[in-house]
């Protein structure tokens, strides 16, 4: 790493800690008055809640990191200019384009900060803060959460469930068998409960139809040669998304997807966890080319304030568009990033252009 890139990520590292360390305050800050009447409420000591959010501080700071990143590198380039550095280094026949490049190299590292801290310590830091929230906050039973109206294929059935709950138990059960290379139904079971297990699903008092020979058997118990987890349905609903690892939501996604379940949405998120970390390096030639329209510092902290806004909602509403299918996943969450970088590339080309 030569001189100047040395310098430059120093600088740049000191403010973002800086910057890092006000906007984790204010998090905390909203955060706690929010929940601070249940905490009180329950009886909740201060070392619970020291742990609570100390747990979700690594996610925290993913969240925020890539906004934190940009408002960094503005102020850094804004002083550096003001203290006529960029002069001298222009004098010197370093290009802005070269310190641009500086810069994404610090987003690189700063993004394998991101991703780590919300994929490896994040994951397991806001696992822990769900379960004091729940468990020891809330008081509440995991053992008795429950979902509705599940439905998936495995094996040839369409299975569906009206209420399933976490201990693998379930009610209203429907299954129906299409034979292989048809689309003929030539088995219909019907159940009011049901029980997941590892040799399959048992359901109990069933009833049996054949459509082709109109027999109908009534069995006690009834095996089922399917094999789907409880958990994957329980891991969608009752877990925000965002808080798996990317590993996780892999399995999970092939898993719903030969069950046959709409996991375009799912796509869209995972490709969205590599974006998002990947947005810093984006963040690094966006803040480059604020900083090159104008060094006035107010007036680019507040065009970077307005470039996060942008970053945030396009992320939104490309997210927001992969779940609907409207956009392919690919697109819903790499384009705010291509566009983005785009514009940036495009400005530093013809400042560099021009100089």
């Amino acid at each position: 790493m030569s001189l100047l890139s040395r310098y430059i990520f120093q600088r740049h590292a000191r403010m973002l800690l800086l910057i890092m360390s006000l906007g984790v305050g204010l998090y905390l800050l909203t955060e706690l008055v929010e929940k601070v009447d249940i905490f009180i409420d329950n009886g909740a000591g201060l070392w619970l809640i020291i742990q609570y959010f100390g747990c979700r501080l690594p996610s925290m700071i993913a969240q925020i990191l890539p906004a934190v990143f940009l408002l960094a590198t503005v102020i850094t380039l804004c002083f550096m200019g003001h203290s006529r550095e960029l002069t001298a280094l222009h004098a010197g026949g370093v290009s802005f384009a070269s310190i641009a490049v500086v810069l994404v190299f610090c987003g690189a590292f700063w993004g394998a900060v991101q991703f780590s801290c919300s994929q490896f310590i994040g994951v397991q830091g806001e696992h822990y803060a769900d379960y004091l929230w729940q468990e020891q906050v809330r008081k509440r039973d995991p053992s008795r959460r429950s979902i509705s109206d599940v439905w998936f294929m495995e094996n040839g059935w369409t299975v569906s469930v009206k209420q399933l709950a976490h201990n693998g138990t379930g009610t209203g059960f429907r299954a129906f068998h299409v034979r292989e290379g048809t689309t003929d139904v030539d088995v219909i079971v019907r159940a009011p409960d049901v029980s997941a297990g590892r040799e399959g699903w048992v359901a109990k008092d069933a009833v049996r139809t054949m459509p082709e020979t109109y027999r109908t058997d009534t069995l006690g118990h009834l095996e089922l040669p399917i094999h789907q987890d409880p958990e994957v349905f329980f891991a969608i609903s009752a877990v925000n998304v965002q808080q798996l690892p990317l590993w996780q939501l892999g399995g999970i996604i092939r898993q719903l997807s030969a069950a046959g379940s709409n996991v375009e949405g799912l796509r869209t998120v995972w490709h969205g966890k590599i974006a998002y970390a990947v947005s810093l390096m984006v963040m690094a030639l966006l803040g480059a080319a604020l900083v090159s329209w104008n060094s006035n510092i107010y007036i680019a902290v507040s065009a970077s304030m307005a470039g996060t806004f942008l970053m945030y909602a396009l992320t939104m509403f490309g997210e927001s568009m992969g779940q609907r299918g409207a956009l392919p996943p690919l697109a819903a969450a790499w384009g705010p990033d291509i566009l983005l970088l785009f514009l940036s590339a495009l400005r530093l080309y013809l400042v560099s252009v021009r100089r």
